[in-house]
């Protein structure tokens, strides 16, 4: 039987994709009506002005991944006092960074804004607000980086998902109060969304005062640990950089070669990308604070099966998205969308491939990232991703299709996780071969028949919404039971059975 860790990344596991499948709901729905009541100008307004703060992203990134793997290694090494030194470090880090955020926004940021955006001069006031508002909600969610960091690095996803249902759930009750509320509706909606964060913010610093001892902040200074923290996050944020530059350059050269509606369809397939890439992150976070915990306590061997197991399991969920979804692609978009832009489905396709590659091999980047080793790691791998926009454009400019844009991508992508591979067995004696034997050996397995039956059974159905729908039924049982037959062993289908049997048993209880 598999030990008590596994049972709880289970368990975990399941908190999680109820929150997705809750948040995916109700933001599709909530998206729908924001449109309705603040109208077309209004809302390319929010989106525009939030968007001057969203391009900071790229930053949120980088304070998570260096908070939680720090928070999570001295967990893992049960040094109390450490933990303790580190989380309030990693808080007056972000107290720092939020101060240096706030007078580039007002200084800057509010000069871009008013002087250099293309918006109504009556609609200014409100934008202001709006902007106001969105600067103070990104610093808000900057500040809740450390104690978000410390729920998932102690596992306490249950939580973590009842927080994000009840903000999910605070977004979607805004909608309903903006016609009531009898106020300009730009402005109202962007000082009703900064409530959300804060409130939550608020119920995360609660729950970790409560909770964890460690969480409680004391002011301390430790240089060495900030200049590690800073380099850690200096590095993360080069590799984020370099991956949103690759994206937005193949964008921008789309659009230079091949116009808007190429450029339309690009952003058609990163929605769809997001998308899975959600479905299969829900499973990771599950996963990563184990691989970083078994690592700072040298628990090696054991380290080892759960990035193995981690890089399976998650290969074989977007699976069962991919198959259906690369052979109903066209059907899909034209259910989804009035008009399907040119290049679309061929682009979709090729994010759905480059998401299977990169879920595989996301376990080994989480290893990597517990070592804190990853100055050279991100060099490499900046360079591959920036790579794809020169040849790109080469390729482009002797005349060769669109979706080679996309096509080369995939193809560095493909190389990226091959040294990957390479580098972590360099880097910590990982496993390389039974890692491609026990994960990429038997993923090849799974997928290639899983693909070739589901391809035989649609041809015994019409082209229609009902044919559809009992293709893509019949792909994924077909794909569920050789992944349950083939995919994992006796051990792991006895745990999912008993895991199963005990949750359903616990909620008719419950009921």
């Amino acid at each position: 039987m598999l030990n008590e860790s596994n049972k709880r990344i289970a368990k975990n596991t399941m908190f999680l994709y109820m929150r997705m499948i809750i948040i995916m709901l109700v933001s599709l729905y909530t998206a729908r009506i924001v449109l309705i009541y603040l109208g077309i100008e209004d809302f390319g307004i929010y989106n525009v002005v939030g968007g001057v703060i969203v391009l900071l992203g790229f930053l949120h990134t980088a304070l998570t991944n260096a908070s939680q793997r720090f928070i999570t290694f001295e967990i893992g090494r049960n040094d109390n006092a450490q933990l303790k030194k580190t989380f309030s470090l990693i808080m007056t880090s972000h107290f720092m960074i939020s101060l240096i955020i706030l007078v580039l926004a007002e200084t800057i940021g509010l000069w871009f804004v008013n002087t250099q955006l293309n918006i109504a001069e009556d609609r200014m006031i409100a934008v202001n607000w709006v902007f106001q508002f969105s600067v103070f909600t990104f610093i808000i969610n900057i500040l809740r980086v450390p104690y978000n960091a410390m729920v998932v690095a102690y596992e306490e996803m249950s939580f973590f998902a009842i927080v994000s249902i009840i903000e999910t759930g605070l977004k979607l009750g805004v909608v309903f109060l903006l016609p009531i509320i009898d106020i300009d509706k730009l402005s109202l909606y962007g000082g009703l969304m900064f409530l959300v964060p804060l409130l939550s913010t608020f119920m995360y610093k609660l729950y970790c005062n409560r909770k964890f001892e460690s969480s409680k902040y004391i002011f301390q200074w430790d240089k060495k640990l900030f200049m590690q923290l800073t380099s850690f996050s200096g590095w993360s944020m080069i590799g984020a950089t370099a991956n949103i530059g690759a994206l937005q350059g193949g964008n921008i050269l789309l659009n230079l070669f091949s116009g808007v509606v190429a450029n339309a369809a690009f952003g058609i397939a990163t929605q769809v990308s997001t998308a899975v890439s959600t479905f299969s992150y829900n499973l990771l976070v599950a996963f990563n604070p184990q691989i970083i915990k078994n690592y700072s306590r040298g628990e090696n061997e054991s380290m080892n099966k759960l990035i193995i197991r981690a890089s399976s399991y998650s290969s074989y969920l977007v699976l069962l998205i991919a198959i259906p979804f690369l052979q109903n692609t066209e059907m899909i978009l034209n259910l989804w969308l009035k008009d399907v832009p040119e290049y679309a489905v061929v682009f979709c396709q090729l994010m759905i491939i480059y998401q299977v590659i990169d879920v595989i091999q996301a376990p080994l980047s989480t290893l990597i990232f517990a070592t804190g080793k990853i100055k050279v790691y991100h060099i490499w791998l900046s360079a591959l991703l920036i790579l794809n926009v020169p040849v790109s454009w080469y390729l482009l400019k002797i005349g060769w299709e669109p979706y080679w844009v996309l096509l080369t991508r995939v193809g560095l992508n493909f190389i990226s996780a091959v040294l990957r591979t390479i580098y972590v067995s360099y880097l910590v004696n990982f496993p390389s071969w039974t890692y491609f034997t026990s994960v990429v050996f038997k993923f090849l397995i799974v997928s290639v028949p899983a693909f070739g039956l589901s391809i035989l059974i649609k041809q015994y159905f019409n082209t229609g919404i009902s044919g559809f729908i009992y293709a893509a039924s019949a792909s994924i049982i077909i794909t569920g039971l050789i992944i349950y037959f083939i995919g994992i062993n006796k051990n792991e289908r006895a745990f999912i059975n008993n895991f199963l049997v005990n949750f359903i048993r616990s909620n008719i209880k419950g009921v």
